[in-house]
């Protein structure tokens, strides 16, 4: 399976934006030219350059890229210097946001490709094709799971305050001043703008620093979901009856048993979901149908569950 990147060939937001960039620093230029005080229109050239520069850098930015996945092996080359050269046992959990591919390998790295706009159905191919054998129990990983929500809800409570102290610092520094204009400052209120200046940048660092941190809680508090969900699905006892076939859908959020009657061919089917404590419960209890082949078509973008020897919690 290979992925389709989004490609920029003509893209006429970024053409607009690129051409803004143009003008800001054509006008720079032009102003420079008329003023020999250049000063208040070094504005105009660093964002000319910025929005050029982001133009640019989305536009090229999945130029010659491709990834290439089958049963064994996945292959890609994405954004400027991302690559991936690997057997397909080595991802151990692939999932899919807005046009954005994330895969996480038994080495722990990460492969956030944005671009794919077919995220979503290689996140499928994928974890359908992975390998999946857990060494711990539902309830061990569900402890873990709730240990990286309190960190990300810690991470979360600290940059919403540090977001609150960068508006302070900048009202402080406003009031301190006597809110009069730049031009008007004394050499006592280009000291106190220093100093609450380097406060302001040191608090901006921070918060980058734990929202890039917090963010990073993501990927593995899903893997966990989808590990539980998973091994609950494939272990918890089935449904009473004589269950002939147990499906789930390629993430693991539900599953359906569908069980028979001795001695006949007619079939019905169970729906279980899960609640907040990952427990199995029935949503749905089928009609009877004739036999199993009328329920083909609507189970075959399904995962069929080994039931042969399966292990009863």
């Amino acid at each position: 399976m290979n992925a389709v990147f989004l490609r920029k060939k003509f893209n006429l937001p970024l053409l607009v934006l690129f051409i803004f960039g143009l003008l800001f620093i054509g006008l720079y230029i032009f102003l420079i030219t008329m003023d020999d005080d250049s000063n208040g229109n070094l504005t105009f050239l660093i964002f000319g350059i910025l929005i050029s520069l982001v133009a640019l850098w989305s536009w090229l930015l999945n130029y010659g890229a491709f990834l290439r996945v089958d049963e064994n092996s996945i292959k890609a080359k994405y954004h400027w210097f991302g690559k991936i050269d690997s057997k397909l046992f080595d991802v151990t959990f692939a999932t899919s946001k807005l046009n954005t591919l994330i895969l996480q390998l038994n080495t722990g790295k990460t492969h956030t490709i944005i671009g794919v706009a077919n995220s979503m159905q290689l996140a499928s191919y994928i974890r359908r094709n992975m390998l999946f054998d857990p060494c711990e129990q539902p309830k061990e990983m569900i402890e873990k799971m709730n240990d990286l929500k309190a960190l990300r809800k810690k991470g979360i409570i600290y940059v919403c305050l540090g977001v609150v102290l960068m508006f302070l610092n900048i009202f402080l520094t406003v009031f301190l001043t006597g809110e009069r204009e730049i031009s008007d400052f004394t050499q006592t209120d280009w000291t106190l703008f220093s100093v609450m200046g380097l406060i302001e940048i040191a608090l901006t660092v921070t918060v980058f620093y734990f929202a890039n941190k917090t963010g990073k809680y993501n990927v593995p508090i899903e893997k966990l979901q989808y590990a539980i969900r998973r091994r609950v699905i494939e272990t918890c006892e089935l449904p009473s009856g004589n269950a002939i076939k147990v499906y789930a859908d390629d993430n693991y959020s539900f599953r359906i048993t569908v069980l028979g009657y001795p001695n006949e061919e007619s079939v019905y089917y169970i729906t279980e979901a899960f609640d907040q404590g990952y427990t199995l419960f029935k949503v749905y209890n089928s009609k009877i149908y004739e036999s199993i082949d009328q329920l083909s078509e609507s189970l075959e973008d399904l995962i069929e569950i080994d039931i042969k020897n399966k292990e009863i919690n």
